[in-house]
């Protein structure tokens, strides 16, 4: 009996453990065997798997065979040529010729021939020979003969040395005018009697620096001469001596100029000396937007008893919108000497026996607007007040019974000065300039600024057709001239009185046609309109004139 209760015990027990596992297959909890009697529990020996998985490679494998090289050099007769190191590769430079030769002739018997000669691309020299000749037979109706002759000649040179330039050059030039402004008709004159020729001799060098570095004294050195006499023995000698010396001092530039010019003036009557000296220093300053240069000339004169004169120097401008709006202002002024050669290359029918004085800029105050319009167009418009002492002007001898010669008067003044002009640029093909120009003066004692216009107007301009046709033309325009007029003269009752010049405009073409790079043509017309107009009292201008010429390169 104790036995069937034995066995069935273990069954439940063995009943419940299965129940457990079958629900908690991952616990392995705790069991408890209690036997009684003989019953021996036992566990059968595990028997493992020794065999392991087997991956069969079904690719074969190539069995590599042993092989040699057997090499062995072969001669050539290939030469290796050695490369040249890469360079930058720039244009062609153009072709230059030593000498070029212009010839033409026109009506009136206008012969013409000029000639250059230079030397070709050098970094150590360089040289030049030019010469002129241009004559004219004219005769003006109703004056007299009105023919000249103007002849040049000058050399040139330049020696570049390492940290210099040395530099030099000859002129010489011979003019001939007459004093055809006279009334023919009651006057007859031969030609020689009214013929004025001037000489003129002039030399100079140069020594100028070129450092690259600004701190360093950059400077130049120029020492000139010249003498011009006249048909009538007046003539005149000038020494001058001249340079600046320049350096950057914390990024600011200062500049000093220096002159000291001599003048001898001679004539039939009397003989003048004159001497003065000049000294100009000025400091530079240039930020993002703005420059500045400030400075102070003084000058010392001994035209008439020794005397010294002080003038301010500034130039300010701001650069309000990329160089296309550009505002400026400055204030300046200087002595200026009215010279014999400076007169008569103005006016050449003056008087030998002149007085030649300084005229003394007070002072000069301008302001005005530049900049560029387009990559093309570039503008620039001002206007300027000028205070004078000895303004020189022109009017008529009226001591001469032809009254065909002038003589320099001086008087104290004042300018307004208002300038515009405008350049139009594309490249080397086209090329239009225009300017005008507004003047109004107020003089001390004299009625008018005599022979000075109120308004002056150019416009110019070239076409280069694909450099084969070059296309000039010029167009001016000068308003009315006032000519002091004194009737009975050399009496008791003399009357000064302005006479009105009517304005004048004149307009000039001329065209070139290169027929290769070595010849071509060209021809050149003036006062087309064929207008008489008067530049100075009773001295007409030549009408229509036009010449033919060649040109050709060697």
């Amino acid at each position: 009996m104790q036995k069937h209760i034995l066995k069935v015990f273990l069954f439940i027990t063995f009943v419940c453990f299965q129940t457990q596992v079958f629900y908690a297959q991952d616990t392995l909890g705790t069991l408890t065997i209690i036997g009684t009697g003989a019953f021996r529990p036992t566990v059968a020996d595990a028997n493992k798997i020794n065999e392991n998985p087997v991956v069969n490679d079904s690719t074969q494998k190539l069995q590599v065979k042993s092989y040699s090289i057997n090499s062995q050099r072969i001669n050539t007769n290939f030469d290796v040529a050695p490369i040249a190191a890469a360079q930058m590769v720039g244009e062609p430079l153009t072709k230059l010729y030593n000498a070029l030769v212009k010839i033409g002739f026109g009506n009136y018997t206008t012969p013409y021939g000029e000639v250059w000669y230079n030397s070709l691309r050098s970094k150590e020299y360089a040289y030049g020979v030019h010469m002129k000749h241009l004559s004219s037979t004219y005769t003006a109706k109703d004056y007299g003969f009105a023919g000249l002759s103007d002849n040049e000649i000058n050399l040139n040179g330049k020696k570049f040395l390492k940290e210099h330039t040395l530099s030099g050059n000859f002129d010489y030039a011979r003019n001939v005018v007459h004093f055809y402004g006279y009334d023919v008709v009651n006057n007859s004159l031969n030609k020689d009697a009214t013929a004025q020729r001037f000489n003129y001799f002039g030399a100079n060098a140069e020594l100028m620096s070129h450092y690259s570095k600004e701190e360093r004294y950059n400077h130049e050195v120029k020492l000139s001469y010249y003498n011009i006499a006249d048909l009538y023995k007046a003539s005149e000698n000038n020494i001058k001596a001249e340079g600046f010396v320049k350096t950057t001092i914390q990024k600011e530039v200062i500049k000093v100029n220096a002159a000291v010019e001599y003048f001898n003036n001679k004539t039939m009557k009397d003989t003048v000396n004159n001497t003065n000296i000049t000294i100009n220093p000025n400091v530079y300053a240039k930020g993002e937007k703005y420059t500045a240069a400030v400075g102070l000339t003084a000058t010392m004169d001994n035209e008439d008893g020794t005397k010294f004169y002080f003038y301010p120097k500034i130039d300010l401008s701001y650069n309000v919108v990329e160089n296309i709006i550009v505002p400026y202002i400055g204030a300046s002024g200087g002595l200026h000497k009215n010279s014999l050669k400076e007169i008569t290359d103005q006016n050449p029918f003056v008087l030998s026996e002149l007085q030649l004085k300084s005229t003394n800029n007070r002072y000069q105050l301008f302001g005005g607007i530049k900049g560029t319009v387009t990559s093309n167009i570039d503008y620039d418009a001002s206007a300027s007040y000028t205070s004078m002492y000895n303004m020189a002007m022109y009017v008529n001898d009226t001591k001469n019974l032809l009254a065909n010669r002038f003589d320099v008067i001086y008087d104290d003044g004042e300018e307004l000065h208002v300038h515009g002009e405008m350049a139009y640029q594309l490249r080397e093909k086209i090329r239009i300039h225009l300017s005008g120009d507004y003047f109004n003066y107020k003089m001390k004692t004299e009625m008018r600024a005599w022979y000075l216009p109120q308004l002056k107007f150019a416009l110019g301009g070239n076409y280069n057709i694909s450099d084969k046709i070059i296309v000039r033309a010029d167009f001016f325009y000068l308003d009315n001239q006032y000519a002091k007029t004194i009737e009975n003269a050399g009496t008791h009752q003399e009357k000064v009185e302005a006479t009105q010049l009517k304005g004048m405009f004149d307009a000039n073409i001329g065209g070139e046609y290169r027929y290769n790079k070595k010849l071509g043509f060209f021809i050149n017309v003036n006062n087309i309109a064929n207008v008489r107009y008067y530049r100075y009292s009773n001295y007409p201008t030549q009408r229509f004139n036009a010449m033919l010429g060649l040109s050709y390169s060697f």
